[in-house]
C-alpha cells in the first residue's frame, strides 16, 4: 500500500515532493550576512582623438578633383563639337541642294547653237581627223608617303591636359 500511495504522489513529470514523504523542504539560503549585489558605478572615459589628415590624402583629393573637372569639360567640348559636326552636315546638305539647282540653271542656261555661231564668227571651225591629236599617257606615278612621329603616352597627356586647361580656361573667359 505504501507503494500506491507513492505512485499517486509521483507521476513521473513532477518532482518529489519531500513533505509529503516526511522529509523536509529545501534549505532556505540565509542572505543577511552577505553583502548585497549593487552596480558599481561606471568611470566613463573621455578619449579625444586627434584627427589627422595626411597630406597624400588631401593630394589625392584634389587630382581626383582636377581630373572630374578635366573629365566634364571633355564632355562639354565634345557635346559643342558634336553640335558643330551637327550644324556643318545641315550647312553642307544646303550647299549641294543648292548646287544642284545652279548646274540646272547653268546647263539649261548653255545654248549650243549660240555657242557654234559664235565661234563660226570668230573663224573656229570643226577640226578635221588629222587635226586630233592623241596623247599616251602612260607612265608611272608617283607617290610619297610621309611618315608622323608618334608621341608618347605621357606626350599625349600633357597635350590633352593643355587642350582642356584652354578650353577650360576659354569657357570661363
Amino acid at each position: 500500500m505504501a507503494r500506491a500511495n507513492i505512485d499517486q504522489m509521483y507521476n513521473g513529470s513532477a518532482a518529489y515532493d519531500l513533505q509529503h514523504f516526511g522529509g523536509t523542504a529545501a534549505p532556505q539560503i540565509d542572505h543577511q550576512g552577505l553583502p548585497e549585489d549593487r552596480p558599481l558605478p561606471y568611470q566613463h572615459r573621455h578619449v579625444k582623438v586627434k584627427t589627422a589628415i595626411a597630406p597624400i590624402s588631401v593630394l589625392g583629393l584634389m587630382v581626383t578633383a582636377c581630373m572630374l573637372i578635366l573629365v566634364v569639360f571633355g564632355y562639354v567640348q565634345l557635346y559643342e563639337a558634336t553640335e558643330r559636326v551637327s550644324d556643318l552636315k545641315s550647312q553642307l546638305s544646303d550647299l549641294r541642294q543648292e548646287q544642284v539647282v545652279l548646274e540646272s540653271l547653268y546647263e539649261g542656261g548653255i545654248d549650243l547653237d549660240a555657242v557654234e555661231a559664235q565661234a563660226a564668227t570668230m573663224g573656229f571651225a570643226v577640226p578635221e581627223r588629222e587635226q586630233v591629236v592623241y596623247l599616251n599617257l602612260t607612265g608611272s606615278d608617283k607617290a610619297e608617303i610621309y611618315t608622323v612621329e608618334k608621341e608618347n603616352i605621357f606626350q599625349r597627356v600633357i597635350h590633352a591636359i593643355e587642350i582642356s586647361a584652354g578650353g577650360l580656361v576659354e569657357y570661363l573667359s
